[in-house]
């Protein structure tokens, strides 16, 4: 995978129940320097639509990934994958996509559910201030 520059999308939310093997191959993929995205099917399956992203997040972090290396891959991985340099970080002239947090996901990953604000293309969407 790494000579290759193959990335590796476990979609643990569909695979943790059913391949138990799965968790230790994230942290085996994610300790070799493997790149990593986090792809949800979030169009499938059971939750609501954007759920599974956060269940994914979380189950990445439960398989030994950091907040950060999760944070990463749902982010300019995700991006990278999908080829789309306009996303996954903050730049002059990317998408101003943002969520903004009202507690600090880099310490807990859980924290990605308490949304204070989101802002698309620049706009406010939701704002729960």
């Amino acid at each position: 995978m790494l000579e290759r520059d193959i990335t590796y999308t476990p979609t643990l939310w569909i695979h943790d129940a059913t391949h138990p093997d799965t968790r230790g191959n994230v942290k085996k993929v994610a300790d070799a320097g493997v790149r990593i995205a986090l792809g949800s099917d979030t169009f499938s399956g059971r939750g609501l639509f954007g759920a599974n992203t956060l269940e994914e997040a979380e189950l990445m972090v439960a398989a030994g990934m950091t907040p950060v290396q999760s944070l990463v891959a749902a982010t300019s991985g995700a991006a990278r994958q999908c080829v789309r340099p306009d996303l996954g970080t903050v730049a002059p002239g990317k998408r101003a996509d943002l969520i903004v947090l009202t507690a600090d996901p880099t310490q807990d990953i859980s924290n990605l559910r308490a949304l204070g604000m989101t802002i698309l293309n620049g706009e406010i969407v939701v704002d729960k201030r």
